[in-house]
């Protein structure tokens, strides 16, 4: 099980990573643009500092398979630990396969990002993808079952002996991670406030609140 931070914040890693739950940290071009990054590359180059040896995701874009190739090789020479995020298709529905075969081939991890159906995966693990990160909010949306696709997912996997790893993104709440979990993802790209909301609980602050008022208590007795 691993969970990764879905976020560009270096201030949100820097908290988490000390209570080591955090495997790896996930961007894409619009967590960049709300956070208003100017140089993507050093931003980019620190997380990948930072969270070593765990994977950072970091997205292309383009028109074209040598574009796309050619923006990897850029963003890889940025830390040993950089993963290429691929589109699994283009807006006009052409497959960006070629282009995590061509990378793959050359050794460089990539995670094809914004699969919504168990073909999608399948194809990106047969071109050679680390990851195949399955979109679970919007299937939803779409009004499909998260839940039954992630599980067929790790079920074909595993039979077809397909070394890649299902990363599911697009949780929008704290069940959803458990939820992803528990139907067998392999990963769990989750916003630093969501995970919090997962990890808290009102009624462990009621008890632990107890509990130091009686230590407190015998404390003073003695």
């Amino acid at each position: 099980m691993k969970i990764f931070l879905d976020t560009t914040d270096l201030d949100a890693v820097t908290r988490w990573l000390p209570h080591g739950i955090v495997d790896g940290v996930t961007t894409n071009p619009t967590l960049l643009r709300k956070a208003g990054v100017d140089n993507a590359r050093e931003m980019v180059r620190e997380l990948a500092r930072q969270v070593a040896p765990g994977d950072v995701s970091i997205q292309v874009a383009g028109e074209t398979h040598d574009e796309m190739v050619q923006q990897a090789l850029g963003y890889r020479t940025l830390g040993e630990n950089i993963v290429i995020k691929v589109p699994v298709i283009r807006p006009d529905g052409r497959p960006n396969l070629d282009v995590m075969a061509t990378l793959s081939r050359q050794g460089i991890p990539v995670n094809a990002t914004a699969c919504l159906s168990l073909a999608q995966v399948l194809a990106a693990a047969k071109a050679g993808a680390r990851y195949a990160s399955l979109l679970w909010g919007r299937v939803a949306d779409e009004g499909g079952s998260p839940e039954a696709v992630v599980a067929d997912a790790a079920r074909l996997l595993r039979r077809f002996g397909l070394s890649t790893q299902l990363l599911i993104g697009s949780v929008r709440t704290a069940g959803d991670i458990t939820k992803a979990l528990s139907a067998g993802a392999d990963v769990v790209t989750v916003p630093p406030a969501l995970l919090e909301r997962w990890l808290d609980h009102h009624y462990s602050r009621v008890t632990v609140q107890q509990f130091n008022a009686d230590a407190g208590l015998k404390a003073g007795t003695k």
